[in-house]
């Protein structure tokens, strides 16, 4: 399989990247900063073309997208251009190439009233982030074998990142305090596990939508407290807010996360609970203290 990373320099597409090494796949990555990947930026169709051309691949997973749910929210024009238009143009070279592509979906795309959520339950996304996501998930299930990973709440260490972990490290090495809301319940998702499991869901031919997240349903805050305690922090400087309390640009489905049991059904196996992986973490920041 001769694979092509969409935003491999990010989290997901990072871990993505280094398990199709390890598992000697022929693998292409991308970046809209270049930097040693094949440049590609959604929002130019031209460098999408230009990326197919020259990795030629029989698989796609589509790892890139406008992420920021306030930006979106702020400039849902560019927001639908990246998310939306975007996807549709790799789900297009896509079909050309005859490859099979794997987009990255969100639990976004519902409202957040009645979670964790089924892959078959009514969508109903509530913010510019969720619409445009639902809109490039839409686009590229019209593909033929095409595979919507749903998955939320994605962490690891990677200084490069900005995920909720890394927040969590830097705010409590720089002393500031950190302002975590306890009423946005959701599945936190090791960004290598998620890896593994969407790259063997590729492997045995795996179409449709699934749900690839941890095993535990907690709030933020929550999370955050199992955080600590792996990583030997005390928690005084995290402080429980509401969402209303934030002043966020765009509405979060509070009560959301989603269900595995397609997933175990397909691979035998869940993702680990959050205390293993975040003890994988731990052991990683000792290395560097």
């Amino acid at each position: 399989m001769r694979a092509l990373i969409i935003g491999a320099s990010g989290q997901v597409g990072g871990a993505l990247a280094a398990l199709c090494v390890r598992r000697k796949i022929e693998v292409y990555g991308t970046s809209r900063k270049g930097q040693g990947f094949l440049y590609l930026d959604l929002a130019n169709p031209g460098s999408i073309t230009a990326a197919f051309e020259k990795a030629r691949p029989e698989a796609v997973f589509l790892c890139s997208a406008m992420t920021h749910v306030d930006n979106c929210e702020r400039d849902p024009v560019m927001a639908a251009r990246i998310n939306a238009e975007g996807s549709a143009l790799v789900a297009g070279e896509c079909r050309k190439a005859g490859a099979k592509l794997v987009y990255f979906s969100t639990e976004y795309v519902f409202d957040g009233k009645a979670g964790p959520y089924g892959e078959d339950d009514p969508v109903g996304p509530v913010s510019v982030y969720g619409r445009t996501k639902l809109e490039g998930e839409r686009a590229a299930l019209e593909l033929k074998d095409a595979l919507s990973v749903r998955t939320t709440v994605v962490y690891g260490y990677n200084p490069a990142s900005k995920n909720f972990i890394m927040q969590l490290i830097n705010n409590q090495r720089s002393g500031a305090k950190m302002r975590v809301p306890s009423d946005q319940f959701s599945n936190p998702t090791y960004a290598p596990e998620l890896a593994a499991a969407v790259l063997d869901l590729a492997e045995k031919g795996a179409a449709g939508i699934y749900n690839v997240v941890g095993p535990d349903w907690l709030s933020r805050y929550e999370f955050a407290l199992k955080a600590c305690a792996a990583f030997g922090f005390g928690p005084g400087f995290i402080e429980p807010r509401l969402t209303a309390e934030l002043g966020q640009a765009a509405a979060r489905p509070l009560k959301a996360g989603l269900k595995t049991e397609k997933l175990a059904a397909k691979l035998g196996r869940v993702l680990p609970p959050a205390e293993e992986s975040l003890r994988r973490i731990a052991a990683t920041i000792k290395q560097y203290e």
